[in-house]
Parts: C-alpha cells; structure tokens; sequence
C-alpha cells in the first residue's frame, strides 16, 4: 500500500528523500512487542524470571528503565499472558514511554495529565511518583474515560481521574499543578503502517488543521493550570510541523513567560528551533514529538 500522494510529498520536503525513504521503510516493518514493568506490583528482577520460566525471549532496552523488549511472541500473545493480565508489566510503544520520563514527576509534586485515555502514561506517572502526591487523569469521551479507569485499577495506580474537556479545567484548578503532561490528539503520521490503510486513509490536510485548532486550545489550558516555575510537557505521535515546532513557536509566542528547555532523549532525535526532539520512525519505534516548557 501506499501513502497519499500529497503526504508522501510533504515528508520530501520535510525530511529530503533519503529520510523519507528510510522513513517509509519503517512504516513497512513489522516491530516487535515492547512492554514496560509495573514497578507498583513488581520488579524487573521479577518479570525477568518469570519470562525466563515460560521461555519468552526478551531484550532490555538501553536507557528506557523498565522497558523489554520481546522476540518470540506477538502483542496478542502478550496481552493474554498471566503478566499483563495481573497488571505487572503493561505492553507499550518505546516513544510512548518518553513523555512521563521527560515530565520526570517527583513524589509528593501535584500532576495534571491532560488527555490521559488509556492511562499508559498516567500509570507510568503514578508509578514514577510511587503512588504519592496528587496525580490527575483528565479525559472527556465516556468510552475512553472507562478504559482509563480499567488501566489505573489493573496497574494499582492511583490518580484522580476527572471526565470533563480538559480545554476548561484551568478554570476549576488554575495554577494547582507543578508538572502538567499534554500528550495531546494528533494526526498520528508517526504511527501509520503501510500494511494497513486504516492507519493512514484518515490523513488530510484539513485533518491536521483541526487537530492543531484543539491542540493551542489545551494548551492554553495546560498554561493556566500550571504553577509559576511547573513543568509543562508537549508531546505527539506525529511529524506535522504545524502540530509540532509550529506548535511550540506559537505557545512561546502567546506566552513569553514559557521557556523551552532541554532534552536529553535515549534514541536519536531531530533537534527543532525551540529545543524540540523529533524521533522518525524506526524499525524499533513509532515516530514521536516532544518538548519542555518551563513556567517563569
């Protein structure tokens, strides 16, 4: 299969040919499962063994704590397995991981996740921050909201999880909290497959501009919930510049007070004008977005 034309031509000239090229070639492969443990209901030393019992072939990943790698089994065979079941290790993408370590939350701080269905990365959150301090889910479709709540009671994570439009919370909780993640809806262009067309046959550029419309919205709630000298991260799933450093260009535009910083991520990275990282896909990952923003 292949991407639409008018895509495949804005990833030429995003990234130049021999990128795209790569670029597509990891939309084509297949990627092996990645989990990450649950440090709320064991250990790696824990997981480890039991994978080696049931011979599951795994790989640490380097610089990603708790996150494995698996080579003999599927996503399908994962997920029925007796470890996620029990909620010990939760199967999750390599990029999806880096969100909740960039965030870095410390115990006993105050966190917002913004739009925060499945819950992937709030229990990542809780587990960072041991259970401690006030973590808060915030999630507006009732599906989604349920499937939140089934991820925090399976992983034992606790957090307040809040079903309302996150573009409003700010004026409920104005500056309640020292770190707030915005891993926000996107147009998912890191995440397409090019064997399966219901990956990518949503892809318009009007798609993108309705996506970026919702994003400056939470944004501007992200702000105001977030306390003088908090943490704000944004992140995507995406590589549209408009959704992206365009994204960024306007938050520091709108808000002079919010000061991009620094990341130090551990796998290699597309550096932007405000020290934004753009991961391309590789056979290993799906494409990613980040930055940091501090609150002055």
């Amino acid at each position: 299969m292949n991407l639409p034309e008018s895509l495949l031509t804005r990833l030429t000239n995003q990234f130049g040919i021999v990128a795209t090229r790569a670029l597509l070639l990891a939309m084509s492969e297949k990627r092996l499962p990645t989990f990450r443990v649950n440090t709320l209901k064991g250990t790696d030393e824990n997981v480890m063994s039991t994978l080696r019992e049931c011979a599951i072939q795994f790989e640490r990943v380097k610089d990603v704590p708790h996150a494995f790698l698996v080579k003999n089994k599927t996503d399908k065979e994962l997920l029925a397995h007796a470890l996620t079941t029990s909620g010990k290790i939760y199967l999750q993408g390599l990029t999806s991981m880096l969100p909740a370590l960039v965030l870095d939350p410390q115990p006993e701080e105050t966190i917002l996740d913004l739009c925060a269905a499945p819950g992937s990365k709030t229990s990542q959150i809780a587990a960072l921050m041991k259970n401690t301090g006030r973590l808060v889910a915030c999630e507006i479709d009732e599906v989604r909201f349920q499937k939140l709540e089934h991820t925090l009671a399976l992983q034992s994570a606790s957090a307040e999880t809040i079903r309302v439009d996150a573009t409003l919370l700010h004026t409920s909780q104005p500056e309640q909290f020292d770190r707030v993640l915005a891993d926000v809806p996107c147009s998912a262009e890191g995440r397409m497959n090019l064997n399966d067309r219901r990956s990518f046959s949503f892809w318009s550029q009007k798609n993108i501009t309705e996506h970026a419309k919702l994003q400056r919205r939470l944004l501007r709630s992200a702000v105001a919930c977030l306390k003088p000298g908090g943490t704000l991260v944004y992140s995507t799933c995406t590589l549209a510049p408009e959704e992206n450093e365009d994204m960024i260009a306007w938050l520091v535009l709108e808000f002079p007070f919010m000061k991009p910083m620094s990341i130090t991520l551990p796998f290699p990275t597309k550096q932007g004008s405000h020290k934004t990282a753009t991961l391309l896909p590789t056979s290993r990952y799906e494409g990613f977005f980040v930055a940091t923003l501090v609150k002055k």
